[in-house]
């Protein structure tokens, strides 16, 4: 026996891929706005350099509009941090290139480069009175402690996606002894945990090959 009541049509919001776009199905000018906005937006509020920044840049790009996933944060951020330079510019320029390309690098840079620059020319211009103020010592002593929390929150959110294994946890848990107890360079941690896992990876793939070698052989 059928029912009489029909099945109501799947709503627009009901299927993942139609509750946000894609960042190709939005015009490019909307994107470079977005991606100029947003990170100027970033860099005049969040203090505390790169790392501070990164829980609202998933939650602008990955959570909000869905044009990058978590493995493309966790991608660049890996990327970022291999390279010289400042981390927010860096950041900015491989995000943006990854939703716009090169006019998306640029429209990201420029968002974030223009906050501090007016910043430090307000702070070159009041240098004098600033220095020593009670007050805004004060202020940054509060603003510094925020800045430890954000740090904190960027490296938790980081470790679930990333740690999921044993061999995850335990180059993890090095390059921390490393970096906290001795005066190697960070640049070497990196270095050395990328051919680990390489190594991990080769390894395997020989150990097979010579299994494969050794049966074929009468």
């Amino acid at each position: 026996m059928t029912s009489n009541n029909p099945t109501p049509p799947a709503r627009p919001d009901d299927t993942p891929e139609a509750a946000k776009p894609h960042p190709e199905q939005v015009p490019l000018m909307q994107r470079l706005r977005v991606l100029f906005w947003v990170f100027l937006g970033i860099s005049a509020f969040s203090l505390g350099g790169g790392l501070a920044m990164l829980p609202i840049m998933s939650r602008e790009f990955v959570s909000k509009r869905h044009w990058l996933t978590d493995d493309d944060m966790v991608d660049s951020v890996a990327v970022m941090q291999s390279l010289p330079g400042i981390i927010a510019t860096n950041m900015a320029v491989l995000i943006g290139w990854r939703i716009a390309g090169i006019p998306g690098a640029l429209a990201a840079t420029a968002g974030v480069f223009l906050p501090p620059f007016v910043v430090i020319l307000v702070i070159a211009a009041l240098f004098r009175q600033l220095t020593g103020n009670p007050a805004v010592d004060d202020i940054f002593l509060g603003v510094r402690a925020a800045i430890c929390a954000l740090i904190l929150l960027t490296a938790v959110k980081l470790g679930r996606q990333i740690l999921k294994g044993a061999y995850e946890i335990v180059v993890a848990f090095l390059s921390f002894v490393i970096l906290a107890f001795s005066p190697v360079d960070a640049i070497w941690v990196i270095i050395l945990a990328g051919l680990s896992g390489l190594a991990m990876a080769i390894i395997p793939a020989l150990r097979l090959k010579k299994t494969q070698t050794g049966a074929k052989t009468p």
